[in-house]
């Protein structure tokens, strides 16, 4: 089994000054090839549980880039093609069992205000059958082509944020599950038209709180996995908002 893990992770502020290029993700995270599971292993991140679930299989794994940075305005264009490139090319080469990829869910750039679903739709012309895994932040903006381009979707239950690891293993679990044959994933969306504000997303504190404790419920209850998404309404896009996940 040949499973590819990557990272393209950025939150998006399109009201902010400041320009996000090639060199933003540099200074804040940058890395390629070996050295993605040499900086991540061990950390609390969906990659790095990623790639102990995919060591603990027993499969190869392929780790073209990983990729953040610290929000700014929109990614430019050309930094946004060479992290997208970095992570289809290996898809479209052939021999990629599935991927698990570690993304944000707010990234707005200058050519689409869907970074991750024109990602993920990408992948899916690259290669239709690929069973693709994605782990996404409390904040992300979801739609309908994420949704519809993905085969499992889990996000971070916790904000201040501390559950990374534990969201990229429910995810990645699932995928691997799906590709033994012990279970057949499938998603449903709720998207809810509200800007919930971002200072009042704290998972420990009302509405959030019991949000997540029905998600979780939920659970208890038999389904793979529940998220609840705040959204970001910071990215000025069509689409921002709160969401769940099932």
């Amino acid at each position: 089994m040949r499973l590819l893990i990557a990272m393209m992770k950025h939150e998006t502020n399109t009201f902010s000054p400041v320009p996000t290029d090639w060199r933003r993700f540099e200074d804040w995270g940058l890395h390629r090839g070996a050295a993605v599971p040499a900086a991540l292993t061990g950390t609390n991140t969906p990659t790095g549980a990623y790639l102990d679930l995919a060591r603990a299989a027993g499969a190869e794994i392929v780790t073209p880039i990983a990729a953040e940075a610290m929000p700014s305005g929109p990614v430019e264009r050309s930094t946004y093609e060479r992290l997208v490139e970095a992570i289809v090319a290996p898809v479209a080469k052939g021999g990629i069992d599935a991927a698990l990829l570690d993304l944000h869910g707010a990234m707005v750039a200058e050519t689409t205000d869907d970074g991750e679903g024109t990602l993920l739709a990408r992948l899916r012309a690259a290669h239709p059958e690929l069973p693709i895994a994605v782990a996404f932040d409390l904040h992300a903006n979801l739609t309908r082509q994420i949704v519809d381009n993905c085969t499992v979707l889990a996000g971070y239950k916790t904000y201040p944020h501390v559950d990374s690891y534990e969201t990229g293993r429910r995810a990645g679990t699932i995928l691997l599950g799906a590709l033994r044959g012990e279970v057949r994933p499938v998603m449903a969306w709720g998207p809810q038209p509200m800007l919930a504000h971002t200072l009042r997303m704290a998972s420990a504190e009302s509405p959030m709180r019991e949000l997540i404790a029905r998600a979780d419920a939920a659970v208890a209850g038999g389904l793979l996995d529940v998220s609840v998404f705040g959204g970001f309404p910071l990215a000025d896009i069509p689409r921002p908002g709160l969401s769940v996940l099932a």
